[in-house]
């Protein structure tokens, strides 16, 4: 019975969005969500017009066409995580947020890195190539 019980609270925590557990694999590898998402206090962002949905592929096109490896992509939650980018270390991580803004303000896309360098190489490519695309504000 007492065996019985574990298992169902470890179940709870793998299937009930426990970030830690679903995240750990990540962290074993040396790779984290949540290490890109500290480093968002230093983001680089601009804000377009355009639905949020229209970004996301873009900036996934984008990366594709810079032939970056995308490591993560979640639309629903606005996320792209890029590897491989020239000039870094192969697995230095640049994440992508992207954000609506409310009433209409526009879309926020930030890039976050724990590595300056790749944080502007990736800013330099995509926000010029989304500035041809979108409008900027």
């Amino acid at each position: 019975m007492q065996n019985k019980t574990l298992v169902v609270i470890f179940l709870a925590f793998l299937f009930g969005g426990c970030a830690f557990v679903k995240d750990a694999p990540r962290n074993v590898m040396g790779f984290s969500v949540r290490d890109i998402e500290a480093a968002r206090g230093n983001a680089s962002s601009q804000v377009y017009q355009a639905a949020s949905a229209d970004i996301f592929k873009a900036v996934i096109e984008e990366f594709q066409l810079k032939k970056y490896y995308v490591f993560t992509k979640d639309e629903i939650r606005g996320f792209i995580s890029v590897m491989n980018i020239p000039g870094v270390v192969d697995t230095t991580e640049v994440g992508v947020f992207i954000t609506a803004l409310p009433a209409g303000k526009g879309v926020k896309v930030e890039l976050s890195s724990r590595s300056t360098p790749a944080k502007r190489i990736v800013a330099l490519a995509l926000f010029e190539k989304l500035g041809e695309k979108f409008q900027s504000r």
